[in-house]
Protein backbone atom coordinates (compact mmCIF):
# COMPACT_ATOMS: atom_id res chain seq x y z
CA UNK A 1 0.00 0.00 0.00
CA UNK A 2 1.94 3.55 -0.90
CA UNK A 3 2.03 6.27 1.42
CA UNK A 4 -0.98 8.20 -0.42
CA UNK A 5 -3.48 5.36 -0.17
CA UNK A 6 -2.17 5.21 3.70
CA UNK A 7 -2.79 9.14 4.04
CA UNK A 8 -6.09 9.71 2.43
CA UNK A 9 -8.26 8.14 5.38
CA UNK A 10 -7.00 10.61 7.92
CA UNK A 11 -6.72 13.44 4.90
CA UNK A 12 -10.82 13.15 4.85
CA UNK A 13 -11.43 12.94 8.36
CA UNK A 14 -9.25 16.13 9.13
CA UNK A 15 -11.12 17.96 6.31
CA UNK A 16 -14.67 16.64 7.83
CA UNK A 17 -13.89 17.91 11.38
CA UNK A 18 -12.52 20.89 10.10
CA UNK A 19 -15.95 21.82 8.72
CA UNK A 20 -17.41 21.56 12.19
CA UNK A 21 -18.79 24.29 14.59
CA UNK A 22 -20.29 26.51 12.08
CA UNK A 23 -18.29 29.64 11.81
CA UNK A 24 -15.40 28.26 13.85
CA UNK A 25 -15.50 30.96 16.96
CA UNK A 26 -16.51 30.48 20.29
CA UNK A 27 -17.76 33.23 22.55
CA UNK A 28 -16.77 32.80 25.63
CA UNK A 29 -18.36 35.77 27.33
CA UNK A 30 -20.53 34.84 30.85
CA UNK A 31 -23.84 35.93 28.70
CA UNK A 32 -26.59 34.26 26.81
CA UNK A 33 -27.60 35.62 23.23
CA UNK A 34 -29.83 37.81 25.00
CA UNK A 35 -27.48 39.28 27.18
CA UNK A 36 -29.13 37.95 30.43
CA UNK A 37 -26.94 36.35 32.90
CA UNK A 38 -25.81 33.25 32.08
CA UNK A 39 -25.66 30.55 35.18
CA UNK A 40 -23.41 28.16 33.16
CA UNK A 41 -21.55 27.97 36.36
CA UNK A 42 -22.73 25.67 39.44
CA UNK A 43 -22.70 27.56 42.76
CA UNK A 44 -19.80 25.44 43.57
CA UNK A 45 -17.39 26.77 40.88
CA UNK A 46 -18.40 30.03 42.01
CA UNK A 47 -17.30 29.03 45.59
CA UNK A 48 -14.28 27.55 44.20
CA UNK A 49 -13.01 30.36 42.43
CA UNK A 50 -13.58 33.03 45.51
CA UNK A 51 -11.68 31.11 47.08
CA UNK A 52 -8.31 30.90 44.62
CA UNK A 53 -5.07 31.42 46.19
CA UNK A 54 -3.07 33.97 44.88
CA UNK A 55 -1.08 31.88 42.85
CA UNK A 56 -3.46 30.33 41.09
CA UNK A 57 -5.49 33.66 40.30
CA UNK A 58 -2.14 34.86 39.36
CA UNK A 59 -1.89 31.43 36.84
CA UNK A 60 -5.12 32.21 35.04
CA UNK A 61 -4.60 36.19 35.05
CA UNK A 62 -4.35 36.18 31.16
CA UNK A 63 -8.00 34.22 30.44
CA UNK A 64 -9.21 36.24 27.46
CA UNK A 65 -12.73 36.70 29.16
CA UNK A 66 -14.43 36.68 32.59
CA UNK A 67 -15.99 33.28 32.30
CA UNK A 68 -12.58 31.71 31.04
CA UNK A 69 -10.66 33.18 34.55
CA UNK A 70 -14.00 31.40 36.43
CA UNK A 71 -13.14 28.26 34.85
CA UNK A 72 -9.40 28.21 35.61
CA UNK A 73 -9.69 29.45 38.69
CA UNK A 74 -12.37 27.05 39.82
CA UNK A 75 -10.82 24.41 38.45
CA UNK A 76 -7.11 25.00 38.94
CA UNK A 77 -5.52 23.86 42.46
CA UNK A 78 -1.82 24.77 43.89
CA UNK A 79 -1.23 21.45 42.88
CA UNK A 80 -1.89 21.55 39.52
CA UNK A 81 0.73 24.29 38.95
CA UNK A 82 3.94 24.05 37.34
Amino acid sequence: MNALARRLPLALVVIALAGCGGQGTVDATPQKLDGTESHEFEQEDLDAAAGASDAVKEYCADAVSEAQRLGCESHVTDGDLP
